[in-house]
């Protein structure tokens, strides 16, 4: 029976039966009516395209804290001290029990998955009593676990296990890269976010570990080669030993290495410090160049972006310009398309003077307006707020400020804002040009979309935003700012409240009905009670 329906099934499907084949590299469909369809190729899908497709088509709710806030309104932070510490405090509490499972790892005995997660496993802690050979160094280098290498390095160098030439230079590798120390997990995303602000206090401090393992190793290296040299000159440019990693550069080039790209930018870097006055930065990059060239290495986008930083160092310089146009210039002849980091360099270029006005900016909206915008350098990052701060500074435009927050909220390129502190700034920006230059109502939409869970306004941004609804008489508005400043914990700004009570007393208008008059007069309570429980307690002295 189940036989005799599939052949009438089949029988029927043959009268309208489609025949697929392929042609010139896609898939043509043909049916019996003579009608062809090309059918696309097929396109490879990662397991979480669907969930980010379903996830366009939601928008940001500008009422919702974010997710990694508990949904209840006692638990919202609303301040920058209160959303540092809820995020960081739920981490901590992760850390904690990572902390409990290596310090005990004998209560941890059962099995939580199989196969086993190693994330779920106690931390293996490496001694003498282990045994251990290369390939046990060569997995942790893999991990990239700094002091698990450093440690097995030397326990296997204590034994008398000879290490191969290759898992030498692989963890050189890592140990400069690293600087002799364990990275913060990607695990702890909050700490990450919130730190970063530190690094960048860094940007030119020397924090390289001078008498460190990296420098142990390299000085134990036999007959140490290009790929050596080329290692701890990038390790030690990145952590600002810009004198003994240009030491190094020159004694490697002495002995006829040919170094890698990458050690030629580190080298390029290294006129920071190394050399006095912008006709000397720019003759030590011209060397580099020109023993590139001779070495049969070409420049890449990090040769141009590591010129653009020197020449932004000495951005006051006249010819800084001049040099920067023939760098990029030369780029363009080799195909280098620019990043958001070059971007950013021309801007500390060509706006360090703010009496001569550069409309560089301009151009460069025009360039990645269109654009899907990737990170291809670490300095990427600094492109949005510069632009930002651009716009309020040198340029006071609010119309180009609004492009560049247009280009910012495209697509995925909010993920270019960098960290906390930046986006702080970045707003901070935004918010001040917007106060200066356009209505309260216009002001107040992107305050409404903005604050608090985006951004929660500095003192002195609060400041400006009382003022511009001071100017515009919005007297409807004063409640709600009223209870912002009292959310924020800025009720204890005398510059805050003096600009406040001002503006409330200098716009009760005699033709303002009964009603509102009542709500300003109930609200001049509830200020005046503020400020008398502040100066009880010490935090204000008011006039």
């Amino acid at each position: 029976m189940l036989n005799n329906y599939r052949s009438a099934f089949l029988r029927k499907s043959n009268k309208n039966i489609q025949l697929f084949r392929l042609s010139s590299g896609s898939l043509e469909k043909s049916s019996s009516n003579g009608i062809k369809i090309d059918i696309p190729k097929y396109i490879n899908r990662g397991p979480t395209d669907i969930l980010k497709a379903i996830s366009s088509t939601v928008q940001r709710d500008p009422t919702a804290a974010h997710y990694k806030y508990h949904d209840d309104p006692y638990l919202i932070p609303v301040s920058n001290f209160q959303k540092r510490a809820y995020a960081l405090s739920q981490e901590s509490g992760r850390k904690a029990a990572h902390w409990i499972l290596n310090q005990h790892p004998e209560l941890f005995n059962h099995k939580v998955a199989f196969p086993p997660i190693e994330k779920f496993c106690p931390k293996v802690v490496y001694d003498e009593s282990c045994e251990l050979d290369e390939n046990e160094l060569k997995i942790i280098i893999e991990k990239s676990n700094v002091s698990d290498a450093i440690t097995v390095h030397n326990l296997l160098t204590k034994k008398g296990i000879e290490i191969s030439s290759d898992t030498q230079q692989s963890l050189l590798e890592l140990v400069c890269f690293y600087n002799n120390q364990d990275i913060l997990e990607e695990d702890w995303i909050e700490e990450r976010w919130y730190t970063q602000a530190n690094k960048d206090r860094e940007e030119f401090r020397n924090t390289w570990k001078s008498n460190g393992f990296a420098m142990t190793l390299f000085s134990t290296i036999k007959s140490p080669n290009s790929h050596h040299y080329s290692i701890i000159i990038q390790g030690m440019a990145k952590y600002n030993q810009f004198e003994e990693a240009y030491k190094l550069y020159k004694e490697a080039i002495e002995k006829g290495f040919i170094l890698t790209i990458n050690a030629y930018n580190s080298a390029i870097r290294t006129a920071v410090y190394v050399k006095e006055g912008a006709d000397h930065k720019w003759l030590h990059i011209q060397e580099i160049l020109t023993q590139m060239n001779d070495s049969g290495v070409p420049m890449n986008l990090w040769t141009l972006n590591s010129i653009l930083s020197v020449l932004s160092t000495m951005a006051t310089n006249s010819e800084s310009k001049k040099y920067a146009l023939k760098t990029i210039a030369e780029a363009k002849q080799l195909g280098i398309e620019p990043s958001l980091a070059t971007y950013y360099y021309l801007l500390q270029i060509f706006c360090a003077d703010r009496k001569n006005k550069s409309t560089i900016l301009v151009d460069i909206l025009n360039v990645i307006e269109e654009k899907s915008l990737t990170i291809k350098d670490l300095a990427d990052i600094s492109f949005f707020t510069a632009a930002m701060e651009n716009c309020r500074y040198h340029l006071q435009s609010v119309d180009i400020a609004l492009r560049v927050h247009s280009i910012l909220l495209k697509e995925n390129n909010y993920n270019l804002i960098g960290d906390s502190y930046r986006e702080s700034v970045y707003y901070r920006h935004l918010f001040a040009i917007l106060c200066q230059n356009e209505s309260v109502e216009f002001l107040m939409k992107y305050y409404d979309d903005l604050v608090p869970h985006i951004y929660i306004p500095e003192p002195n941004i609060t400041e400006l935003i009382v003022k511009s609804i001071n100017i515009a008489a919005a007297v409807e508005m004063y409640p709600k700012i009223w209870s912002d400043i009292l959310m924020f914990d800025q009720a204890d700004r005398e510059p805050i409240i003096i600009e406040l009570i001002n503006g409330m007393a200098q716009n009760l208008f005699p033709s303002f009905e009964p009603s509102i008059k009542e709500k300003l007069g109930l609200l001049s309570g509830t200020i005046y009670d503020a400020i008398e429980e502040r100066k009880e307690t010490g935090k204000i002295k008011m006039s």
